[in-house]
């Protein structure tokens, strides 16, 4: 039974190319609120998401079309995921922490074995970094961007109901469209978000609508 096709394939480039538009401004953002150190942990983190999508789509494509079956670029995903939302989820609590002025902030790492802890931590930590933009978007009056997160979660609770179910074509190409949908949800409200605070700046007084 085809398990893979050549247009799934392609589908599954939109989902990384989405996520790495929504992390340019989420970059930005984090360079107007805490400055370059910040910055530079988010764009390591976006990039370690971005590489692991990406090689996941290049895997398949390369399988679909009979190159080669490299299996690693598949499995690594869960590897690069997992550490890439730990530093995007470790930056926006700062830039949370940031608007509520507060500069205490403690975060507790831990390294786990292989796959099932690392989707767990994958899906922990996109969760929080998401939940936590939903939350500053919420709290700056951002209705639209903060709709816009929600999504994002969404489609990582949706993913992590079919991470374990049936792989069939059809169920597969469920599964794409959803997460597309959930990484543009957060290409949205990153987009949105980095121009409330290139307006507004970072001042955590500023959350009335303008």
């Amino acid at each position: 039974m085809e398990i893979h096709s050549l247009a799934l394939a392609l589908f599954d480039f939109l989902p990384p190319l989405a996520f790495l538009i929504g992390a340019v401004f989420l970059v930005k953002m984090a360079l107007i609120c805490c400055g370059i150190p910040c910055s530079r942990m988010v764009t390591a983190g976006s990039f370690l998401v971005f590489l692991g999508g990406f090689m996941k789509a290049a895997w398949k494509l390369l399988f679909v079309t009979g190159i080669a079956n490299i299996s690693w670029m598949s499995e690594g995903q869960f590897i690069l995921l997992s550490i890439g939302f730990l530093a995007i989820c470790i930056s926006v609590i700062l830039i949370a922490r940031k608007l509520r002025a507060d500069p205490n902030a403690a975060v507790l790492l831990g390294i786990v074995p292989w796959k099932l802890p690392f989707l767990f931590l994958m899906v922990l930590t996109s969760l929080g970094a998401e939940g936590i933009l939903a939350y500053i978007a919420f709290q700056r009056k951002l209705r639209p961007a903060a709709a816009g997160f929600v999504v994002g979660v969404m489609g990582i609770l949706a993913m992590g109901t079919f991470a374990s179910g049936d792989q069939s074509v059809a169920m597969q190409w469920v599964e794409e469209i959803i997460n597309t949908v959930g990484q543009c949800g957060f290409m949205l409200g990153c987009i949105l978000l980095h121009r409330d605070f290139k307006i507004r700046g970072c001042d955590p007084s500023l959350t009335a609508a303008y």
